[in-house]
């Protein structure tokens, strides 16, 4: 598909942008009347949590998208005014509870950037001690298979061929490549030539997982494994043993996460409060809400008929 002006636009400009110092009221983009500056672009973005916000904005086409909407939503905000709709009592309303949302978000942000979080060194330390497995780079098993499978053929025809191919590989483990492109039928062969790596992982059914896992010599052959999808045989490529984390190397992401969850804890904590206060219901005012808009007409079949429950 062709890039449209905009989208090669951002992505020509992108670097220069980078290195140059903003200028927020300069205009970005524009439309008919329509203008966007960046400092719309800065209160659009903000609206989307921080931690978010440089993988929403990474995308060209991502970029392009909001630009569009910004504008229509300029002209069509532009040709309200021209209307008067703005004095609508209910326009006026819904201005209102804008604001309200956005300064909602905002103080949310600001609670959570006004706090103070305690020292978690302690606690990063023990939490290492006790959590140690969590702090280690896994075992790498990176395998090349060859899939006999049994959309053509028996089961035991599948397994009689795997089990002769075995012992040709047996003879001469050289002739894997060979064999993985004149004999497997995993479709992926033609990407990946039989390549699965970390082999040994969850991403991978169990019984192909537990033969990676016991391979740790490259070159070292499988048995021939039965999974759903017919018969393996596996051959190591490379091994990597796991290799356990210092506190040192992992210290700074643990008091990190600590502090956020604290964080978050405080947060959620000050809005349960605001939630959890009485609620003064006027009930008289309350009644006449289901009615306010108009009446529903139930179909027949949502009618409750006489002797039924209300």
């Amino acid at each position: 598909m062709q890039k449209s002006v905009l989208a090669v636009a951002l992505l020509a400009c992108a670097a220069a942008f980078a290195t140059q110092a903003a200028d927020t009221s300069a205009v970005v983009v524009s439309q008919g009347t329509a203008k966007i500056t960046l400092d719309d672009v800065d209160a659009y973005v903000h609206r989307v949590p921080a931690k978010e916000r440089a993988a929403f904005i990474a995308k060209p086409d991502r970029i392009e998208a909001m630009l569009r909407n910004m504008l229509l939503d300029k002209q069509l905000a532009a040709e309200a005014r021209e209307l008067g709709l703005e004095k609508d009592p209910i326009v006026q309303r819904q201005i209102q509870l804008a604001v309200d949302n956005a300064l909602s978000r905002v103080r949310v942000e600001a609670l959570g950037r006004g706090l103070k979080a305690p020292d978690f060194t302690e606690q990063s330390r023990e939490d290492y001690l006790v959590n140690k497995d969590k702090y280690r780079d896994p075992e790498i098993h990176d395998v090349k298979h060859i899939l006999i499978g049994t959309k053509s053929r028996t089961e035991a025809e599948a397994q009689a061929l795997a089990n002769e191919t075995l012992e040709k590989l047996k003879k001469d483990p050289s002739s894997f490549d060979a064999l993985v492109a004149s004999l497997s039928d995993d479709e992926s062969k033609s990407n990946n030539h039989g390549l699965m790596e970390n082999a040994a992982s969850q991403q991978f059914v169990r019984p192909f997982a537990e033969a990676a896992e016991k391979l740790t010599k490259p070159g070292e052959l499988s048995g021939v494994v039965k999974t759903q999808f017919g018969f393996h045989i596996l051959q190591l490529v490379n091994y990597k043993p796991a290799v356990q984390k210092t506190y040192e190397q992992v210290a700074e992401s643990i008091r990190t996460r600590m502090t956020n969850e604290w964080t978050e804890a405080q947060v959620r904590g000050h809005l349960d409060a605001l939630r959890n206060q009485a609620m003064q219901p006027n009930p008289e005012e309350l009644a006449k809400l289901p009615e306010r808009f108009g009446k529903v007409t139930l179909a027949p079949e949502q009618a409750v008929k006489p002797g039924e429950a209300k």
